[in-house]
């Protein structure tokens, strides 16, 4: 990995360790899936296999973006704040239905909100305006 050589804003990389945290945690849960299905723990094995696949590969992405942010790519701002949005409408969800809970849903609301202000502030926004085709300097 090759980070621009002036120093990041502490949001920037904040944001980043939030977006690689969150990533880990999806890959958490990535691994239970997998080993739901290797152990037989599930109703339908298609259905299973499709959403192992898919929260892998949310993982793999949320890390990416995370690991993007901090070289500073423009794109990564809208990827990180894409993902805090699809976590606001997953804990909005998860205060009500049979399955609700108010420790879930606050869990995904504070570091979402936190990331969010980081990915908006002047700073983190000036850093990531450059170009996405400057070449990086290798220091």
């Amino acid at each position: 990995m090759t980070i621009k050589p002036d120093k990041a804003p502490a949001g920037l990389v904040f944001a980043s360790i939030l977006l690689w945290a969150e990533g880990a945690f999806v890959g958490f849960l990535a691994a239970r899936l997998g080993l739901a299905l290797l152990s037989g723990e599930t109703r339908s094995f298609l259905t299973s296999v499709a959403l192992f696949a898919l929260v892998t590969a949310a993982a793999a992405w949320v890390i990416f973006v995370g690991f993007s942010l901090l070289q500073r790519k423009r794109w990564a701002r809208s990827g990180g704040v894409f993902w805090q949005l699809v976590q606001l409408a997953v804990a909005t969800g998860s205060f009500s239905g049979q399955f609700g809970s108010q420790a879930i849903g606050w869990s995904l609301i504070l570091p979402s909100v936190l990331v969010l202000g980081l990915l908006f502030s002047k700073k983190v926004v000036a850093a990531t305006m450059g170009s996405d085709d400057e070449p990086v300097s290798e220091n």
